[in-house]
Protein backbone atom coordinates (compact mmCIF):
# COMPACT_ATOMS: atom_id res chain seq x y z
CA UNK A 1 0.00 0.00 0.00
CA UNK A 2 1.42 3.36 -1.05
CA UNK A 3 -1.16 6.02 -0.20
CA UNK A 4 1.43 8.72 -0.81
CA UNK A 5 3.68 8.41 -3.82
CA UNK A 6 6.70 10.56 -4.63
CA UNK A 7 8.38 10.52 -8.04
CA UNK A 8 11.32 12.44 -9.49
CA UNK A 9 11.76 13.60 -13.08
CA UNK A 10 14.65 15.22 -14.92
CA UNK A 11 13.79 18.24 -17.05
CA UNK A 12 15.14 17.40 -20.50
CA UNK A 13 15.23 19.11 -23.89
CA UNK A 14 11.79 17.84 -24.97
CA UNK A 15 10.21 19.33 -21.81
CA UNK A 16 11.28 22.95 -22.22
CA UNK A 17 10.35 25.97 -24.31
CA UNK A 18 12.64 28.50 -26.01
CA UNK A 19 13.54 30.01 -22.61
CA UNK A 20 14.78 26.60 -21.42
CA UNK A 21 12.02 26.57 -18.81
CA UNK A 22 9.59 23.68 -18.56
CA UNK A 23 6.53 24.40 -20.69
CA UNK A 24 3.05 24.46 -19.18
CA UNK A 25 2.03 21.36 -21.15
CA UNK A 26 5.14 19.49 -19.98
CA UNK A 27 4.55 20.50 -16.37
CA UNK A 28 0.96 19.28 -16.58
CA UNK A 29 2.21 16.09 -18.18
CA UNK A 30 4.53 15.39 -15.23
CA UNK A 31 1.59 15.91 -12.86
CA UNK A 32 -0.65 13.55 -14.85
CA UNK A 33 2.09 10.92 -15.18
CA UNK A 34 2.49 11.07 -11.40
CA UNK A 35 -1.25 10.48 -10.92
CA UNK A 36 -1.12 7.50 -13.25
CA UNK A 37 1.94 5.95 -11.62
CA UNK A 38 0.48 6.13 -8.13
CA UNK A 39 -2.91 4.80 -9.27
CA UNK A 40 -1.19 1.89 -11.06
CA UNK A 41 0.83 0.99 -7.96
CA UNK A 42 -2.32 0.94 -5.86
CA UNK A 43 -4.43 -1.20 -8.19
CA UNK A 44 -6.79 1.30 -9.79
CA UNK A 45 -4.77 2.63 -12.70
CA UNK A 46 -5.91 3.06 -16.29
CA UNK A 47 -5.02 -0.45 -17.46
CA UNK A 48 -6.80 -2.00 -14.48
CA UNK A 49 -9.95 -0.01 -15.19
CA UNK A 50 -9.88 -0.83 -18.88
CA UNK A 51 -10.15 -4.55 -18.10
CA UNK A 52 -13.69 -3.72 -16.95
CA UNK A 53 -14.29 -1.41 -19.94
CA UNK A 54 -13.92 1.74 -17.81
CA UNK A 55 -11.39 4.54 -18.02
CA UNK A 56 -10.29 7.63 -16.09
CA UNK A 57 -11.00 11.13 -17.44
CA UNK A 58 -9.64 14.37 -16.05
CA UNK A 59 -12.40 16.79 -15.08
CA UNK A 60 -10.56 19.72 -13.49
CA UNK A 61 -6.95 20.68 -12.84
CA UNK A 62 -5.22 23.58 -11.10
CA UNK A 63 -1.45 24.15 -10.92
CA UNK A 64 0.00 26.93 -8.79
CA UNK A 65 3.76 27.37 -9.07
CA UNK A 66 6.21 30.05 -7.98
CA UNK A 67 9.11 29.01 -10.22
CA UNK A 68 9.27 26.98 -13.40
CA UNK A 69 12.10 24.40 -13.40
CA UNK A 70 14.71 24.74 -16.13
CA UNK A 71 16.56 22.27 -18.33
CA UNK A 72 18.74 19.96 -16.23
CA UNK A 73 16.75 20.50 -13.04
CA UNK A 74 15.04 17.65 -11.24
CA UNK A 75 11.40 17.93 -10.24
CA UNK A 76 9.92 15.81 -7.45
CA UNK A 77 6.14 15.40 -7.25
CA UNK A 78 4.36 13.90 -4.25
CA UNK A 79 0.74 12.83 -4.71
CA UNK A 80 -2.16 11.52 -2.67
CA UNK A 81 -5.95 11.10 -2.86
CA UNK A 82 -7.70 13.68 -0.70
CA UNK A 83 -11.31 12.59 -1.24
CA UNK A 84 -13.41 9.94 -2.99
CA UNK A 85 -17.02 10.84 -3.71
CA UNK A 86 -19.77 9.13 -5.65
CA UNK A 87 -18.69 10.26 -9.11
CA UNK A 88 -15.49 12.27 -8.58
CA UNK A 89 -12.21 11.83 -6.75
CA UNK A 90 -9.77 14.57 -5.75
CA UNK A 91 -6.03 13.98 -6.10
CA UNK A 92 -3.45 16.47 -4.80
CA UNK A 93 0.21 17.12 -5.62
CA UNK A 94 3.20 18.84 -4.00
CA UNK A 95 6.07 19.93 -6.31
CA UNK A 96 9.66 20.33 -5.08
CA UNK A 97 12.94 21.35 -6.71
CA UNK A 98 16.47 19.88 -6.57
CA UNK A 99 17.04 21.16 -3.03
CA UNK A 100 13.74 19.87 -1.70
CA UNK A 101 12.13 23.32 -1.59
CA UNK A 102 8.42 23.27 -2.35
CA UNK A 103 7.86 25.33 -5.50
CA UNK A 104 4.22 24.59 -6.18
CA UNK A 105 1.07 22.57 -5.73
CA UNK A 106 -1.54 21.02 -7.98
CA UNK A 107 -4.99 19.58 -7.42
CA UNK A 108 -7.17 17.57 -9.78
CA UNK A 109 -10.66 16.12 -10.04
CA UNK A 110 -11.22 12.84 -11.88
CA UNK A 111 -14.21 10.83 -13.03
CA UNK A 112 -14.46 7.29 -14.38
CA UNK A 113 -16.56 6.63 -17.48
CA UNK A 114 -17.91 3.58 -19.26
CA UNK A 115 -15.92 3.33 -22.50
CA UNK A 116 -18.99 2.30 -24.50
CA UNK A 117 -21.65 4.67 -23.16
CA UNK A 118 -19.15 7.48 -22.32
CA UNK A 119 -21.17 8.10 -19.16
CA UNK A 120 -19.83 8.51 -15.63
CA UNK A 121 -19.91 5.49 -13.34
CA UNK A 122 -20.08 5.32 -9.55
CA UNK A 123 -16.60 5.05 -8.10
CA UNK A 124 -17.75 2.37 -5.65
CA UNK A 125 -18.10 0.04 -8.65
CA UNK A 126 -14.31 0.25 -9.26
CA UNK A 127 -11.36 -1.19 -7.33
CA UNK A 128 -11.51 0.40 -3.88
CA UNK A 129 -9.67 3.69 -3.46
CA UNK A 130 -11.04 4.58 -0.04
CA UNK A 131 -8.25 2.72 1.76
CA UNK A 132 -5.78 5.13 0.13
CA UNK A 133 -7.38 8.41 1.18
CA UNK A 134 -5.05 10.87 2.92
CA UNK A 135 -7.25 13.56 4.52
CA UNK A 136 -4.89 16.41 3.71
CA UNK A 137 -5.54 19.36 1.42
CA UNK A 138 -3.07 21.78 -0.20
CA UNK A 139 -2.84 25.56 0.26
CA UNK A 140 -4.39 26.08 -3.19
CA UNK A 141 -7.61 24.20 -2.42
CA UNK A 142 -9.59 22.05 -4.84
CA UNK A 143 -10.18 23.01 -8.49
CA UNK A 144 -13.14 25.35 -8.81
CA UNK A 145 -15.61 26.26 -11.52
CA UNK A 146 -14.28 28.66 -14.15
CA UNK A 147 -16.71 31.19 -15.67
CA UNK A 148 -17.36 31.32 -19.40
CA UNK A 149 -15.22 33.61 -21.55
CA UNK A 150 -15.95 35.61 -24.67
CA UNK A 151 -13.27 37.95 -25.94
CA UNK A 152 -11.38 37.42 -29.18
CA UNK A 153 -10.54 34.26 -31.10
CA UNK A 154 -6.81 33.73 -30.59
CA UNK A 155 -6.40 30.16 -31.91
CA UNK A 156 -8.20 27.57 -33.99
CA UNK A 157 -7.69 23.83 -34.28
CA UNK A 158 -8.79 20.57 -35.86
CA UNK A 159 -8.43 17.36 -33.85
CA UNK A 160 -6.08 15.07 -35.78
CA UNK A 161 -4.62 11.59 -35.39
CA UNK A 162 -1.73 12.68 -33.16
CA UNK A 163 -4.13 14.40 -30.76
CA UNK A 164 -6.05 11.19 -29.91
CA UNK A 165 -5.12 9.07 -26.88
CA UNK A 166 -6.11 5.60 -25.63
CA UNK A 167 -9.47 6.97 -24.49
CA UNK A 168 -10.25 7.73 -28.16
CA UNK A 169 -10.50 11.47 -27.58
CA UNK A 170 -8.17 14.47 -27.70
CA UNK A 171 -5.64 14.21 -24.88
CA UNK A 172 -5.96 16.91 -22.20
CA UNK A 173 -2.45 18.16 -22.94
CA UNK A 174 -3.55 19.32 -26.38
CA UNK A 175 -6.17 21.60 -24.82
CA UNK A 176 -3.33 23.11 -22.78
CA UNK A 177 -1.18 23.57 -25.89
CA UNK A 178 -4.02 25.25 -27.79
CA UNK A 179 -4.40 27.68 -24.89
CA UNK A 180 -0.65 28.24 -24.45
CA UNK A 181 -0.37 29.12 -28.15
CA UNK A 182 -2.64 32.15 -27.64
CA UNK A 183 0.41 34.24 -26.69
CA UNK A 184 3.53 35.28 -28.58
CA UNK A 185 7.16 34.47 -27.66
CA UNK A 186 7.63 38.15 -26.74
CA UNK A 187 4.79 37.89 -24.25
CA UNK A 188 6.40 34.84 -22.64
CA UNK A 189 9.73 36.65 -22.46
CA UNK A 190 8.06 39.30 -20.31
CA UNK A 191 5.83 37.01 -18.21
CA UNK A 192 5.81 33.68 -16.42
CA UNK A 193 2.85 31.51 -15.52
CA UNK A 194 1.91 31.74 -11.85
CA UNK A 195 -1.32 29.74 -11.89
CA UNK A 196 -3.22 27.63 -14.40
CA UNK A 197 -6.75 26.25 -14.06
CA UNK A 198 -8.81 24.21 -16.51
CA UNK A 199 -12.31 22.67 -16.51
CA UNK A 200 -13.08 19.99 -19.10
CA UNK A 201 -16.70 20.09 -20.21
CA UNK A 202 -16.92 17.56 -23.05
CA UNK A 203 -14.77 15.24 -25.12
CA UNK A 204 -13.22 16.25 -28.43
CA UNK A 205 -12.83 13.50 -31.00
CA UNK A 206 -11.15 13.06 -34.36
CA UNK A 207 -12.21 15.66 -36.90
CA UNK A 208 -13.69 18.11 -34.40
CA UNK A 209 -12.95 21.73 -35.23
CA UNK A 210 -12.93 24.57 -32.76
CA UNK A 211 -11.83 28.00 -31.65
CA UNK A 212 -10.09 29.31 -28.55
CA UNK A 213 -11.56 32.51 -27.14
CA UNK A 214 -9.42 34.68 -24.87
CA UNK A 215 -10.81 37.31 -22.54
CA UNK A 216 -8.60 39.67 -20.53
CA UNK A 217 -9.38 39.71 -16.83
CA UNK A 218 -7.95 41.80 -14.03
CA UNK A 219 -4.24 42.57 -14.32
CA UNK A 220 -2.38 39.69 -15.93
CA UNK A 221 -5.29 37.24 -15.69
CA UNK A 222 -6.81 35.70 -18.82
CA UNK A 223 -9.90 33.55 -19.25
CA UNK A 224 -10.30 31.04 -22.07
CA UNK A 225 -13.07 29.04 -23.62
CA UNK A 226 -12.56 26.32 -26.21
CA UNK A 227 -15.67 26.07 -28.36
CA UNK A 228 -16.44 23.46 -30.99
CA UNK A 229 -18.07 24.47 -34.23
CA UNK A 230 -21.18 22.36 -33.60
CA UNK A 231 -21.44 21.35 -29.90
CA UNK A 232 -20.58 24.43 -27.84
CA UNK A 233 -18.01 24.81 -25.08
CA UNK A 234 -15.52 21.96 -24.64
CA UNK A 235 -13.47 23.49 -21.83
CA UNK A 236 -12.79 26.66 -19.87
CA UNK A 237 -9.47 27.78 -18.46
CA UNK A 238 -7.75 30.56 -16.55
CA UNK A 239 -4.12 31.70 -16.66
CA UNK A 240 -2.53 34.10 -14.20
CA UNK A 241 0.84 35.60 -15.17
CA UNK A 242 3.45 37.59 -13.26
CA UNK A 243 6.34 39.68 -14.63
CA UNK A 244 9.28 37.52 -15.78
CA UNK A 245 12.06 36.90 -13.29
Amino acid sequence: MNARGKYTYMIEAQDIDFRRRVSLASLANFVLITAGRNANENGFGLLELQTGNYTWVLSRLVIDIKRMPTEGDSLSIETWIEHVGTLFTIRDFRLSDNSGEVIGYAASTWAAIDMETRRSVHLDSLPSMRDFIVPESTPIGIPGRIPSANGEVTNTFTVKYSDIDVNDHANSLHYIRWISDCFSPDFYRAHFIRRFEINFLQELTFGDEGKVYRETGTGDEYLFQIVTCDRGAACRARLLFEPAY
